[in-house]
């Protein structure tokens, strides 16, 4: 008899009668150097079913309790269009509060991470900030020799307006002029304790590239626009949700001369509610404090006529 297990998996099924009316089930896998234990099951045909059934569902019960082992720390990441260079981060930031809103509720607030305002221009191999640290990853390429502006070694670097090579990667931060720039090289990571982690990314794709971002715990995204629908400036919120630290963020292009830059590193957190506000006992009303005064003065005279009234007469022998 054949029949297929959870997974499936290609087997046989024999049974054995003993001279004593017990029967013994034994499942083999017809692939090679692949056994099943046996299982002693009673005299009837019932009895014999059951514990096929009971087998089989211990099985299903075991891969299930896996999946879902494995979706509780699941990672979500998620990307949403937010414009491009000239219409501003208005659509980025109403796209962080309504991710944040959606995902974690109305008590979670906003709270910027980096912004790489206080970093030189670089290059850097790899770079310690507020949001965690930056470095290049091993197997990184460079920006392609004759093609790329940057500098055309293994290293990112923080850029402005005033010394950016490149055209379509911009400052998010109000009043910043900074941004971190892939400086066209292939494979660039962050390593975080965060669990929340948010930021800007701009001028993904357009030069027909095609950008992924992974996470430690092997959840990836590819969900940006692809050439030629990827236009030069474009803007995008990027969110990471986990149960647990996310530990890296990878950014891993397959192209050496189709760059991007990141900027505005944050996370959301519920801030605790107000402390209460200890007891202070009331101070007397200046219209009471006559009453407060005349009943001090009379605590003397209260108690020397208790001590009067409590001496005995003097008598003689």
């Amino acid at each position: 008899m054949n029949l297929c297990t959870w997974p499936k998996r290609p087997c046989h099924l024999t049974i054995f009668t003993s001279s004593d009316g017990y029967r013994t089930i034994q499942l083999a896998s017809t692939e090679p150097h692949k056994y099943y234990n046996d299982i002693l099951i009673g005299r009837t045909e019932l009895h014999r079913i059951l514990d096929v059934v009971r087998y089989m569902r211990h099985t299903v019960l075991s891969a299930l309790l896996v999946v879902s082992a494995a979706s509780v720390h699941a990672t979500t990441i998620t990307i949403m269009p937010a414009g491009n260079w000239s219409s501003g981060i208005a659509t980025a930031v109403a796209d962080r509060n309504s991710w944040i809103l959606s995902n974690l509720g109305t008590n979670w607030n906003p709270v910027e991470l980096e912004g790489f305002e206080s970093y030189g221009y670089g290059p850097y191999s790899t770079l310690s900030t507020g949001a965690g640290t930056f470095s290049v990853m091993p197997g990184s390429q460079p920006g392609d020799y004759w093609q790329s502006n940057g500098t055309k070694t293994d290293q990112f670097t923080i850029l402005n307006n005033s010394d950016t090579p490149f055209s379509g990667r911009f400052n998010t931060t109000p009043g910043g002029s900074n941004w971190l720039d892939s400086n066209d090289i292939t494979q660039i990571q962050l390593t975080t304790t965060q669990s929340i982690l948010y930021f800007f990314i701009s001028d993904v794709n357009d030069c027909g590239g095609s950008l992924t971002i992974r996470t430690a715990d092997g959840t990836t995204s590819s969900n940006f626009a692809q050439y030629p629908a990827a236009t030069d400036g474009n803007l995008y919120f990027v969110g990471i949700i986990s149960s647990q630290p996310i530990g890296t963020v990878q950014w891993i292009n397959n192209s050496t001369n189709d760059g991007w830059g990141v900027d505005d590193f944050g996370t959301a957190v519920d801030p605790p509610p107000p402390p209460e506000t200890p007891y202070t006992p009331a101070v007397p009303e200046p219209s009471a404090w006559p009453f407060a005064v005349a009943g001090l003065l009379a605590i003397p005279v209260v108690r020397k006529y208790k001590t009067g009234a409590g001496r005995r007469p003097e008598t003689s022998a």
